[in-house]
């Protein structure tokens, strides 16, 4: 079966959008919440009272020990 490409290709589709006075511009996306489970296990459930304070006690421990240097 022979494949043939059709007329109205995407930059085509583009180009037809900017000829009609269309802008194209970047959106802004919002960050993902620090809280929000992202493991395949915990997908969508935010974390625990407990487990936000454990994460805030590794980070500041983390902060808190000097860099080490080799």
């Amino acid at each position: 079966m022979k494949q043939v490409p059709k007329p109205t290709t995407d930059q085509d589709l583009i180009q037809q959008f900017l000829n009609k006075g269309g802008t194209i511009k970047k959106g802004k996306t919002k960050p993902m919440p620090d809280d929000l489970g992202l493991s395949n296990n915990q997908w969508g459930n935010k974390l625990t009272k407990e487990e936000k304070a454990a994460i805030k006690d590794q980070e500041a421990a983390r902060k808190a020990t000097p860099p080490k240097r080799g």
